[in-house]
């Protein structure tokens, strides 16, 4: 009876191991909270263009003439965007959420890394609490066969986020 029961209890241990969802954290990760910036893995939730000179008029009145006179304070020559992601693995710095919302600015229409479901994101936070995307500044992932993250050709993701780090972000000051 005992032998039976062992012969039972295998191959159920071995399915429910396999079936079982196991998610794989980023072993990478690095905490520098001096340096603006934050580096996550994430998986879209939404993404909704907005037009960011709306409300950027100002009303005058012409003290000689009386006239109305309505200009723009400024124009931003770029489409905006509200972008909310899910934080699958946090890359640089730690965001301490699961999800975040961001603004997003592209001078060439949407933003591509919108395109990917997985993606390493950029994010910086202005004085007033709100996250903006580095922009153009993304990396696509996926999960290799062994559950791991990774770029598209198999770079690791110390190899995407050093790359970026001494390259653009590196001549934009970031670092």
């Amino acid at each position: 009876m005992k032998k039976q029961f062992l012969i039972l209890l295998f191959p159920i241990m071995i399915i429910c191991c396999k079936s079982a969802n196991f998610e794989h954290k980023n072993d990478f990760q690095i905490q520098d909270e001096t340096i603006n910036l934050y580096a996550f893995i994430g998986e879209k939730i939404d993404i909704n263009q907005f037009d960011p000179n709306k409300g950027n008029t100002q009303i005058e009145i012409d003290s000689i003439t009386g006239d109305t006179i309505t200009w723009m304070r400024y124009y931003v020559m770029d489409n905006g965007f509200k972008a909310k992601y899910k934080i699958l693995s946090n890359v640089f710095n730690d965001l301490k959420k699961d999800t975040i919302d961001f603004l997003v600015y592209d001078h060439y229409g949407r933003p591509k890394f919108e395109d990917y479901k997985y993606v390493i994101l950029y994010v910086s936070l202005d004085n007033e609490g709100n996250y903006y995307h580095q922009k153009y500044q993304y990396d696509p992932v996926k999960k290799n066969k062994d559950g791991n993250w990774t770029g598209l050709k198999g770079e690791s993701i110390d190899k995407l986020f050093l790359d970026k780090k001494n390259g653009v972000l590196k001549n934009r000051g970031v670092f």
